[in-house]
């Protein structure tokens, strides 16, 4: 195994981050090797040694090309310094069509190509063309242009890689991409081999390259084939113990049990290379328990067991009360500690995977078990509600009841259209030539990356979009992930998730109310006088003579306080004009830069403009920064549920704005591009983009296509990929 795993030396998405450093040796672009020497031992060209030796002209037009320098280059072309068909080194044969291809130089290989350089010259040790050196480094935009102009993607090097093979080695899905969309079933095979019968699939799964296998097997890559070792994808992923990988290919019906050619199968392979834990992981995830048999599941229709999952708490909520109302302190206190233990381990172990197999991180907050944990704390201030409070308060208390009734009603109705709502979805396209249409146009404004093209979905990424896992789309003005109600908060959903917060917060008010008129009432009856101390005197009473009701209060008061905060959140984002996803990603750029090429850009300076290029030397974190980064923790998820996060961001520098989303390196404050004032953001948010629409329907009713407004302007949030031009003084920001 061991010897197998060195056979492998694939670079990673970050060894290859920035494409623009310059490469000036042959030995750093040697390819993965898949024989049994090591890809030093291999090197495209000559040493350093050979370097030293050439002629100084070609050094110097060498130079200029790596460089980008299109002036110098051009300028010895044209006064015949260089012949552009002999512009290589006899002893290297590199020519400067292959240095401007493999530093992402476009403008001097658009020249070169120009001037008649040939795209298809092998050159180096590995007889590789300019368009192998392009796709190692994963250079979407010079691959682009060298097929567009005659490059030959079914040439292989030396070492029988083509350009499939090669995209794959860079990890860079927007190549990848690019090559599945415009090179594979019509030039290539997607299950294309190398000497050693290796598939495209089968070196993305032993990289570890989740981005990459996803993608091929959405191209239906065989998951069967097998190299001369005998070792399959599935192999391979366990070698490397990436889980996503491994769900991926098991998901798609990868054969854990198939053995190699040594008569090992993955079972085998993961103790070897201490990887059992990932397998284990994804083997479950895919409905197989650690041994690869079949997952126990109690129900066959997820959806019983997801209604099992959100009743279970109404359940629980109700005994748990009940048991503090009626027991001794301790005894409640460890029937309760007992009852809630068991009925998780149950959930867990025979209810939630029927639907949910997911082993690692909170799984409670992907089920529906925190909006039963709401849904059936209001059915219990309903049944208190109707069985003691409105009997013994209809006549003092009338305004209370009837306010109480018609807020429970909305909220109930509410509650039910949210959990079932379309937040924005975007679904996947379907159609390659739409596709195609897509990537050219992003290609050609030189935005070909994963911040506006969804790998997921394969669509333009609209602006305040994001790619929900849970919905399986694009989610127009996505906000967040709210478990409370099972299901996302975006574009055609926010209205009515914000007039739910409020309509469950102005429920428990007035049920407050009538509540304590109800404890007033018990107080009269019993002819005694009740003292707490904390509390008045009417509510001792109510402690003492039906301790259930004063717990379902203190339980109603306890959610209309955390509730409460994420009202004061949501009013606060709309005032400024943006959404909790987009305070959360301002507020980590603020504290963090990562040093790697997060979102796949290999953009060539030519097509990059002031901004980007600045922010392309922009320095990465240093020692002092990165000690504030923490891993989540207990406590930290709790404030996220109840949105405690969400008020610290807000004062810990948050007011203030600018008109631009660009976060310097010593910025106190979070600015951003789509905040356009107070009264037009307010506006943007509450009102419909019907002006014919009487005012009521336009606050009340809520999106029913993705046309809003921003900015004031009326825009299609599903194709939004600039922002309307302001309107306003800046005085107007806030």
């Amino acid at each position: 195994m061991g010897t197998a795993e060195e056979n492998f030396e694939g670079r990673t998405a970050k060894e290859a981050d920035n494409s623009q450093a310059s490469v000036t040796s042959l030995e750093p672009i040697a390819p993965a090797n898949s024989n049994s020497a090591s890809a030093s031992d291999v090197p495209l060209g000559a040493n350093e040694n050979s370097i030293h030796n050439q002629d100084l002209i070609l050094q110097e037009y060498r130079d200029a090309c790596q460089s980008g320098d299109l002036a110098k280059v051009k300028e010895m072309i044209e006064l015949g310094a260089i012949n552009i068909s002999h512009d290589y080194d006899e002893e290297e044969m590199v020519s400067g069509l292959h240095w401007a291809s493999i530093n992402n130089r476009l403008g001097v290989a658009k020249y070169l190509v120009e001037k008649g350089a040939d795209v298809n010259f092998k050159g180096g040790n590995l007889k590789a063309t300019p368009l192998h050196w392009a796709a190692r480094y994963g250079y979407v935009y010079i691959v682009d242009f060298l097929l567009e102009n005659g490059a030959d993607p079914t040439l292989t090097d030396h070492q029988g890689f083509n350009l499939l093979h090669l995209s794959i080695n860079s990890s860079n899905i927007m190549l990848v991409l690019y090559v599945l969309f415009f090179v594979v079933g019509d030039k290539i095979s997607i299950d294309c081999v190398d000497p050693d019968n290796r598939t495209p699939l089968l070196w993305a799964a032993y990289q570890g390259d989740s981005l990459s296998v996803k993608a091929l097997l959405d191209f239906r890559a065989d998951l069967r084939l097998a190299d001369n070792g005998g070792f399959t994808p599935l192999h391979w992923a366990t070698v490397k113990g990436q889980p996503q990988v491994l769900k991926y290919l098991i998901e798609n019906g990868g054969d854990f049990l198939q053995n190699t050619n040594e008569n090992k199968n993955c079972f085998v392979i993961s103790q070897e290379m201490h990887t059992e834990h990932s397998l284990t992981s994804a083997l479950l995830e895919n409905g197989f328990n650690a041994e690869g048999f079949p997952v126990f599941k109690l129900f066959k229709n997820p959806k019983h067991a997801k209604l099992l999952t959100f009743i279970t708490p109404w359940i629980l909520i109700g005994l748990i009360l009940n048991f503090l109302a009626t027991l001794n302190i301790f005894v409640a206190i460890t029937f309760t500690t007992l009852l809630g233990c068991v009925s998780i381990k149950v959930l867990r172990k025979f209810v939630i995977p029927s639907y949910n197999l997911r082993q690692s991180g909170s799984v409670f907050l992907k089920t529906p078990f925190l909006a039963g944990i709401l849904f059936g704390s209001i059915m219990w201030v309903f049944y208190v509600w109707i069985t003691r409070v409105l009997p013994a308060t209809m006549s003092e208390e009338l305004l209370a009841n009837v306010l109480f009734l018609a807020f429970l009603t909305i909220c109930l109705g509410l509650f039910g259209r949210l959990v079932l709502s379309d937040p924005g979805r975007i679904t996947k396209e379907q159609e390659l030539g739409s596709v195609r249409i897509t990537t050219k146009e992003l290609l050609r404004i030189g935005k070909f990356d994963t911040r506006h093209f969804c790998t997921d979905t394969y669509k333009r990424k609209p602006l305040r979009s994001k790619f929900s896992r849970f919905n399986d789309a694009l989610i127009a003005r996505f906000d967040h992930f709210c478990p409370w109600i099972y299901n996302d908060v975006g574009l055609l959903n926010h209205k009515q998730f914000i007039f739910f917060l409020l309509s469950l917060v102005s429920g428990v008010i007035c049920f407050s109310i009538a509540c304590v008129e109800y404890f007033d009432y018990l107080e009269d009856g019993s002819m005694m006088d009740y003292k707490c101390g904390i509390f008045d005197d009417d509510v001792c009473a109510g402690l003492h003579l039906d301790t259930f009701a004063f717990l379902v209060l203190g339980w109603a008061l306890l959610q209309a306080a955390w509730v409460s905060f994420l009202i004061v959140v949501q009013l606060f984002q709309t005032f400024k004009g943006i959404t909790n996803h987009e305070l959360n990603s301002a507020s980590r750029k603020r504290h963090a830069r990562d040093s790697g090429n997060e979102f796949f850009t290999t953009t060539p300076t030519d097509l990059m403009d002031e901004e980007e290029l600045e922010a392309l030397n922009q320095p990465a974190l240093d020692s002092e920064e990165l000690s504030h980064l923490k891993p989540r923790t207990c406590g930290g998820v709790c404030c996220a549920l109840v949105g405690l996060d969400q008020i610290l961001l807000v004062m810990k520098g948050f007011f203030g704005g600018s008109r631009n989303l660009q976060l310097t390196h010593s910025s106190s404050r979070l600015n951003f591009e789509t905040n356009y004032g107070w009264r037009t953001n307010l506006s943007d948010f509450w009102l419909l983009g019907d002006t014919t629409a009487p005012l009521w329907q336009r606050l009340l009713y809520s999106q029913r296509g993705f046309k809003a407004l921003l900015g004031g302007t009326e825009v299609d949030y599903e194709k939004l990929y600039t922002l309307p031009i302001r309107k306003f003084p800046a005085d107007e920001m806030v």
